[in-house]
């Protein structure tokens, strides 16, 4: 039956989750193969899907998304490694023929990264996992921005550092397509980094997709009966995550955008619209989290 269907996956992701602390030799699990649990209806799953993920990530970083170092010989210690290098600084050219030659090739270098994870971001072949789950090409892709999203914001030193850049608005689309599986993790993967990461990325842009989730927001709180996927948990899930979690990151992140989007809302909406409710409570939010930040406004207010 389904209830000893959802029983089974509860303890089967409750007594495994520790197996890759546990046994390290152990082949990582699929990563996108976890993300794409990460929204499932049984918190005993989520959390296992969770728990592994954070157990196989340091181990399974995806090559092309890899930051490469330059690793110092275990026989070669500190000092041994610094008196071998110090003779090769001084002996080496400081003509201009050879400054461009090595700005030539970090440029080559850099276009190279750049390519490798754009092309590992958008890819879906060979993805085995997604006939265990029923899954599209468009879950493979989702899945590569949600693994990746997450690395930048949870393990940034082990990654390259224009990562943040390239994924970040393939996140939003992500946030925005109202994905039932990936939909609502990209908007607390957004949430999460906003202040220490995908607010250098987005700059100006914060204010736009301010707008945009606010939109989302009416769409989805007053959708039409006839349409399905709005009455479902699904869209109360997306919801929440839009209004309890992105919302408030973005606003405490441009806090003038802010004011400035939720002023032309309001007066381009009627009295009964969402809008109106959602932004008193993300105003109420921000100032509880960020009070100091709010007093330069407090005449908007």
């Amino acid at each position: 039956s389904r209830s000893c269907t959802n029983a089974g996956s509860a303890l089967a992701a409750f007594y495994t989750r520790h197996f890759a602390e546990k046994v390290p030799d152990i082949k990582p699990p699929s990563l996108q193969l976890l993300v794409s649990f990460w929204q499932h209806p049984s918190e005993h799953v989520r959390m296992a899907a969770r728990s592994l993920f954070h157990c196989s990530a340091p181990r399974s970083v995806p090559l092309p998304l890899r930051v490469q170092r330059n690793k110092i010989p275990d026989h070669l210690s500190l000092s041994d490694h610094m008196d071998k290098l110090i003779p090769e600084m001084q002996s080496a050219s400081v003509s201009s023929y050879g400054q461009f030659k090595v700005d030539d090739e970090n440029l080559d270098r850099d276009d190279d990264d750049t390519s490798q994870i754009s092309s590992w971001l958008e890819s879906f072949e060979n993805q085995e996992w997604l006939s265990w789950i029923g899954g599209t090409s468009q879950d493979a892709v989702a899945s590569n921005i949600i693994v990746a999203a997450a690395f930048v914001v949870w393990y940034p030193s082990i990654v390259k550092v224009k990562l943040a850049k390239l994924v970040v608005n393939q996140l939003i689309k992500l946030v925005m397509s109202m994905n039932d599986r990936y939909s609502s993790t990209a908007a607390e993967l957004l949430a999460e980094g906003m202040e220490s990461t995908w607010k250098i990325c987005l700059g100006t842009d914060i204010t736009h997709f301010l707008s945009d989730v606010l939109f989302q927001i009416e769409c989805l709180s007053s959708a039409p009966s006839s349409n399905v996927i709005y009455k479902t948990a699904v869209a109360v899930t997306m919801r929440e995550s839009l209004v309890g979690t992105l919302l408030p990151s973005l606003a405490m992140a441009d806090i003038m955008g802010f004011f400035g989007v939720i002023e032309s809302q309001i007066w381009a909406t009627s009295s009964d619209s969402p809008v109106h409710v959602v932004s008193l409570k993300t105003l109420i939010r921000v100032l509880r989290g960020s009070p100091k930040a709010l007093a330069p406004y407090l005449d908007k207010v």
